[in-house]
Formats: structure tokens, C-alpha cells, sequence
């Protein structure tokens, strides 16, 4: 049995109980180009997944948001330490609350990029859950998606005072990105990223066109799948609102990587200097380090892909 067939049924003994999962693997130096899929695209019809089908990769759209700061970084347009409100509209930036003793100008954009802004995580709250459940279809857009978040949850503390995982500072730096270069924040990740890396089958749902054949996402609520695909995509943005698929996500890691996305080896530095969030895990901008039997892996995890 070759090394491809050996990966292949180790997909096959993963997948359950998960409906389906992918596996691409990319290491010319080992002779390695692999992708497989096992499961299903859709429990309900029994179509099976396939490496070609395209899928929510949710939260790992902050890692293209990180790398949209980190050029400006580079262009010398931004400073970490920048306060973040005044990359915002003013009808924001007000409703951005703080713990007593601080104030909104205490919040850098580093603070939001490393998850440190003090904010708690909306998306994954109970209250979130019922709003959606209420019209799952329909559309959302980024200044109501901040202005909901921004009113639900307890503060987790101080600006820069600890780690806590939040989509709410993904979003508000997503409308810092338009509010900064005039420009929506889809069509920045495609002539930034995607364009360059040639990932034509990867698209920001809600605002451009399908490209391909979309998976079912599922969560599990008290023990039963529900489908998620009739979530609309846009409720969670430049926190983790891009679909893909394996060919293109081994493209955008290759060239990250490779630093094609940057014009100094030291930016991909910067990008990738974070702050421990706990032992063994690292967060920089908008992608994390883990530390696994010895080896340091890079990359994001996405919830509800």
C-alpha cells in the first residue's frame, strides 16, 4: 500500500462522527502532493464530498484580514500601537465600550488583531445563536453585526490586559480596512491576495459571486446536525466569512509562506510575531502557532465550516 492510500484510510477512519472531512497535505521536499475527502457534502441527499467541493472556512478569513494589516504595516501606512478608533467611523468608534479607568483610545489595532481588546467572543454566545435562528437567511451587514456584538457580552477586561478569542475585533478591523483604504473589504482580499496567488475558486459569501459547488457546514445542537448552509454567510464577514476550497488554501499558504504576499522577509516576521494566549499557543495577526509533539505548526482554526 503506497503513502497516498494509506492517507486515504486514515480519512476514512476520522470522518465519524463529523459528516465529512478533507485532508490536503503539500511537501515538494518530501515528494508529497496529496488530497483526499471522505464523508458526505450533504447528509441529507447522501452526495458524497468530494476535493473539489468548496466550503466555509470561517474563522481562517482572519488570517487574510492579518495579512491585509500587515502590508499596510509595510507601507509604512499603520503602526501597531495605532489607536484603533481612529480607523473607524465615528458612529462606531462610539459604541466601542471599555472597563472603568480606560478609555476607547486605549485600544490599538494590535490589541485587536491579537485578540486583546478586552471584547468577549459574540459569535459563539447564546444570545447570537437565537438572533440568527430568528432569520437565518438573511443578510448582515458589517456595522450591524459590530453594533450587535458591541452591545451583548460582558467586557473580559482591560485593553492589552489578556487573551480572549473574539470575532468582534476581526469585524471592527475589517471596517477599519474600508474606512482606511476606501475600499471595500472583498474587493481588498481579491486584488491583495487572491489575485496575486491566483485563488479563483475562493469568495467572500455575501458579496461576490459563487464560484463553485458549496458543501453543507453543520453544528451540533443537543446531539442532532443541523445544516448551517441555510445560515446566511455574511453574518460573521472578516472574521470568518470567505469560502474556499482545499487547491486554493495549499496556494495561499505556499505563497504565504514563500513571502510572495509581502516585499520583505521582515514583514512576514511582523505577521507572525504574537503573544502567548496560553501554554503552547501563540496568536499573531490573524494566525496562530501550536506546539504539537515538538513540531511548531502554523495556521487557524474555522468553527463552522
Amino acid at each position: 500500500m503506497n503513502r497516498e492510500d494509506k492517507l486515504q484510510q486514515l480519512l476514512a477512519r476520522t470522518v465519524d462522527p463529523a459528516p465529512g472531512v478533507l485532508l490536503a497535505l503539500h511537501a515538494p521536499l518530501q515528494g508529497l502532493d496529496f488530497a483526499g475527502a471522505a464523508g458526505a457534502a450533504c447528509r441529507e441527499s447522501g452526495q458524497l464530498l468530494r476535493t473539489d467541493h468548496h466550503f466555509r472556512i470561517a474563522s481562517m478569513s482572519k488570517t487574510f484580514t492579518g495579512v491585509l494589516f500587515a502590508r499596510l504595516l509595510e507601507q509604512g501606512r499603520i503602526s501597531l500601537d495605532d489607536c484603533a478608533a481612529g480607523y473607524l467611523p465615528d458612529g462606531v468608534a462610539r459604541q466601542i465600550p471599555v472597563v472603568a479607568g480606560h478609555k476607547v483610545e486605549d485600544i490599538t489595532l494590535r490589541h485587536l488583531l491579537h485578540h486583546r481588546a478586552g471584547f468577549n467572543d459574540f459569535a459563539t454566545s447564546s444570545e447570537w445563536f437565537a438572533e440568527i435562528a430568528a432569520d437565518p437567511g438573511r443578510a448582515r451587514r458589517p456595522e450591524e453585526i459590530a453594533a450587535w456584538a458591541l452591545r451583548h457580552g460582558d467586557l473580559v477586561g482591560a485593553p492589552g490586559e489578556r487573551f480572549c478569542y473574539s470575532d468582534t475585533g476581526y469585524v471592527l478591523l475589517g471596517i477599519a480596512l474600508e474606512t482606511l483604504c476606501t475600499r471595500e473589504y472583498w474587493r481588498l482580499c481579491r486584488e491583495q491576495i487572491f489575485d496575486p496567488l491566483e485563488m479563483n475558486e475562493t469568495w467572500l459569501e455575501g458579496y461576490e459571486t459563487p464560484r463553485g459547488e458549496l458543501s453543507h457546514p453543520y453544528i451540533v445542537v443537543d446531539g442532532e446536525y443541523i445544516d448551517a448552509l441555510q445560515v446566511h454567510g455574511s453574518l460573521d464577514w472578516a472574521a470568518g466569512g470567505h469560502v474556499s476550497r482545499l487547491r486554493d488554501l495549499v496556494r495561499f499558504l505556499r505563497g504565504l509562506s514563500d513571502c510572495r504576499l509581502f516585499d520583505s522577509p521582515e514583514t512576514l516576521d511582523a505577521f507572525l510575531t504574537g503573544e502567548l494566549a496560553r501554554p503552547g499557543y501563540h496568536y499573531a495577526m490573524g494566525i496562530n502557532r501550536k506546539r504539537i509533539r515538538g513540531h511548531h505548526l502554523w495556521g487557524h482554526l474555522g468553527h463552522w465550516g
